[in-house]
């Protein structure tokens, strides 16, 4: 649901250039904590997580226009650093396909990887508290992709006032549409766009849709982390130190 589906060109220069600069500084702190060897034994479920991810997120669950990210139970698997690469890479084939822009590879990965990290996080956290997989595995999902989602509103957010240039400079016949985001007005009884971007409307639509779809990815995670708990419960490493 964080996921930002935008084409190259809307969001502003500085906006979209920040994305790399942080993910690059951010990318390069977790990394310095992997060891060589971890990253070897680790490197072939980096990439059935990747892959999975890539396919969730390719397939769209309509009425909700929602896709099931499956970046928690990925950063579950995988700890804070290695998710960040998984996310990194995802969100390069993702933008190949034309599910967003390249321009916000950036902003996509410090997005998602918030769902990726703080998914590990709670996790963690909840598994101590009940010592219960489900709980542990649903909340977990559950806040990580409300913060990531607010995450997301957010960026769009910062992006108001170029939008609004993008409005006022093409027109109705532009090649950009915010239909969804322009005020709207009452002039002599009948209704006409302005060229301003109405934010309230677009997190009204977003927030209720997403939690809708944060209790159906919650679900699926949960099955899926059960699922991997009578397989092969190592990998879900609960009675082992952090990892990174």
């Amino acid at each position: 649901m964080s996921h930002i589906h935008l084409p190259d060109g809307v969001l502003p220069v500085w906006l979209w250039a920040s994305g790399f600069i942080i993910a690059i500084l951010i990318g390069f702190i977790l990394f310095r904590f992997i060891k060589k060897e971890e990253l070897t034994r680790r490197l072939p479920l980096l990439g059935m997580m990747a892959a999975a991810m890539v396919l969730g997120a390719s397939v769209e669950i309509v009425p909700i226009a929602y896709h099931v990210n499956l970046t928690v139970i990925s950063g579950i698997l995988l700890g804070p650093s290695l998710i960040f690469l998984a996310t990194f890479v995802v969100n390069v084939i993702l933008a190949l396909f034309g599910h967003g822009g390249i321009t916000v590879i950036g902003l996509n990965t410090l997005t998602l990887s918030i769902e990726g990290i703080f998914g590990y996080l709670f996790f963690r956290l909840f598994w101590k508290i009940f010592k219960k997989l489900t709980p542990a595995a649903f909340l977990a999902t559950l806040l990580a992709l409300c913060l990531s989602t607010f995450s997301m509103i957010g960026v769009v957010g910062l992006g108001v006032s170029h939008y609004e240039e993008l409005i006022h400079q093409e027109g109705e016949k532009g090649i950009f549409e915010f239909k969804l985001l322009k005020e709207k007005h009452d002039q002599h009884g009948k209704e006409k766009e302005k060229g301003e971007v109405n934010m309230r409307r677009f997190v009204a639509i977003v927030l209720p849709l997403g939690f809708l779809g944060w209790l159906l990815e919650g679900v699926v995670t949960t099955l899926i982390a059960r699922y991997i708990h009578r397989l092969r419960p190592d990998l879900l490493v609960l009675e082992r130190k952090l990892l990174l």
